[in-house]
């Protein structure tokens, strides 16, 4: 798709929404795949019948999940919800397309088949009320686990009037259930919507992709908050499209809404900016040779370390890549692991990151000398020049071990910044020193990521022999929703906050914890095309506060 379209339908706000269609085999789901992935949704295709689609790009495809199921059946749509939710978290939309497309046909009713009533029955009335069930069910379930409300829950009914008995069965659903859902759906969420969509039985006739690709965009619009936020319970009715293709919507009846032509959304308030630090630490083999170093470290444990490097890396890279993010974070990375991973390094390098230094074989400054730490220091600093190109201005201590003497040395070689303390957990600081430095050019301080107990949040779900706090099998769910409780808080309580995210390739990289990592990713992307979260280099959120700081000073 054109530049110029995304532009066009971007004022939807649907990016990074999670949508749930159900028959989306048929011409109309396969519309409705289209239109919600060209707004930038993950999308859940759910039917049982083969869902075929062409023309979709790989990074269309990548936001693409297609589930076997039957909407009739209780079982099938309930683990369908939660099968999409493994991989892309709860639904946010829903898209209740439960049209048979081969028994949608014009019949008087003295010629309908007493078996096509009822298969079109029970598709439209116990499907749709099946799928609108289990939703809702997730929604309820979802908030009371996270403690908070889901964005804006929209439902969207497909509803039709090309054959009688499909209208008979929408009837109940319109008129009884579409009303009912409106109002319990506020119970669970004051967001919550429900709409419906109804083609016009002669729509283009002459062209049977007309109803679907007039239909897609008004689902769309209907599910859209920024949109269509303040209508719930109605029935659109889609004419047809113009030579322009702009959907046009006219009245149905008392109780059917009519749109002349699409409102701008109102413009919401501007709440904080919160400054998301992602940053990886790519210890590799390094991390068993200086602060886990042991006696009884041996070639199953340094099997983990090149793992990091030739697993863990290129997976977290593509992820990074596929959000669009990878140029917005920093690598921490030990001169030994730059040496001893070239190929690797240089695929980090090259994703325009910004580089900074962690040691050279993660030792702690606890194992050193002053001076071994300032030869430690400079020989780094030389490597990461001959990777960049650059000097580098920031720094983590291997496992935040550095003291005094490591302040003195940041300060005399000119670094920006260091992350490796935690007086505050989201605002940067100058670390305490005795006396106090000239803050002009002392290192900035960043929190050094989500650390309880100053070891990183992750070690739960990781396994190192000798670490005593190290489990290896905690569900990642515990963490993902420590995390999103800590940005929840921050959120609303702090002002100009920092939200540190800190990985490293041997524990991020595994199969099972990157797909939590990605979720965890996706929904800050949520709140950043809300205006309210901002992804950027630790260097960058390290300048943007000295400048405050100074300028603050000078007032």
């Amino acid at each position: 798709m054109s530049t110029e379209s995304v532009s066009q339908r971007s004022f939807l706000g649907l990016e990074g929404q999670h949508v749930f269609i159900t028959g989306a085999a048929g011409a109309i789901g396969s519309e409705a795949i289209r239109e919600f992935l060209d707004h930038g949704c993950r999308v859940t295709a759910y039917d049982n019948s083969p869902v075929q689609l062409s023309g979709i790009d790989a990074e269309r495809f990548s936001r693409l999940q297609i589930l076997d199921g039957d909407i009739t059946e209780e079982c099938s749509i309930q683990s369908g919800f939660v099968k999409a939710e493994e991989r892309f978290g709860p639904a946010t939309i829903l898209i209740v397309n439960s049209t048979d497309e081969e028994t949608t046909r014009q019949q008087p009713i003295w010629d309908l088949p007493l078996e096509d009533w009822e298969k079109s029955y029970k598709l439209n009335v116990r499907g749709s009320f099946l799928a609108i069930k289990h939703f809702l069910r997730r929604v309820r379930e979802y908030q009371q686990t996270l403690g908070s409300k889901l964005a804006s829950p929209s439902i969207v009914v497909m509803e039709t009037e090309t054959h009688a008995g499909l209208a008979a069965g929408k009837a109940g659903l319109h008129y009884g259930l579409l009303q009912t859902v409106r109002n319990e759906i506020l119970q669970l969420n004051t967001e919550g919507r429900i709409n419906a969509v109804a083609p016009n039985k002669n729509i283009n006739t002459s062209d049977p992709t007309a109803g679907p690709r007039a239909v897609a965009p008004m689902m769309a619009f209907l599910a859209s908050k920024r949109a269509s936020g303040h209508i719930s319970g109605q029935c659109i009715q889609v004419e047809g499209q113009q030579p322009s293709g702009n959907t046009q919507v006219s009245k149905l009846d008392a109780n059917r809404t009519q749109i002349q032509s699409i409102p701008r959304g109102l413009g919401k308030p501007k709440r904080n900016k919160i400054r998301v630090a992602v940053s990886i630490d790519l210890d590799a083999v390094s991390g068993w040779l200086g602060t886990n170093a042991h006696s009884d470290n041996g070639l199953a444990d340094y099997s983990a370390g090149f793992f990091a490097a030739h697993v863990g890396v290129p997976r977290l890279l593509r992820m990074l890549k596929k959000l669009n993010i990878a140029h917005r974070c920093t690598w921490f990375i030990p001169g030994h692991s730059a040496e001893s991973f070239p190929a690797e390094v240089k695929q980090v390098v090259d994703s325009g990151c910004e580089i900074g230094l962690h040691g050279y074989a993660h030792e702690g400054a606890y194992q050193l000398t002053p001076e071994q730490e300032r030869d430690v220091l400079t020989r780094c600093m030389d490597i990461a020049h001959t990777l960049t190109g650059k000097k580098p201005v920031g720094y983590r201590a291997p496992l935040y071990q550095l003291r005094e003497s490591t302040l003195d040395l940041l300060e005399e070689f000119g670094f920006e910044y260091d992350a490796s303390l935690t007086d505050n957990d989201c605002h940067p600081f100058f670390a305490p020193r005795r006396p106090l430095s000239n803050q002009s050019i002392s290192p900035s301080q960043l929190p050094a990521g989500c650390i309880p107990s100053r070891n990183p949040s992750l070690r739960p779900i990781d396994f190192l022999p000798h670490t005593a706090n190290s489990q290896g099998y905690v569900d990642v769910r515990v963490i993902e929703h420590m995390w999103r409780d800590r940005f929840l808080w921050i959120r609303d309580n702090e002002e100009e906050p920092v939200f540190p995210v800190l990985m490293h390739p041997d524990t991020s990289g595994m199969a099972h914890i990157i797909g939590m990592l990605e979720r965890m990713l996706r929904w800050l992307k949520e709140w950043e095309c809300e205006g309210e979260v901002e992804f950027l280099q630790t260097g960058e959120v390290a300048r943007w506060w000295r400048e405050k700081q100074l300028g603050n000073a000078t007032q």
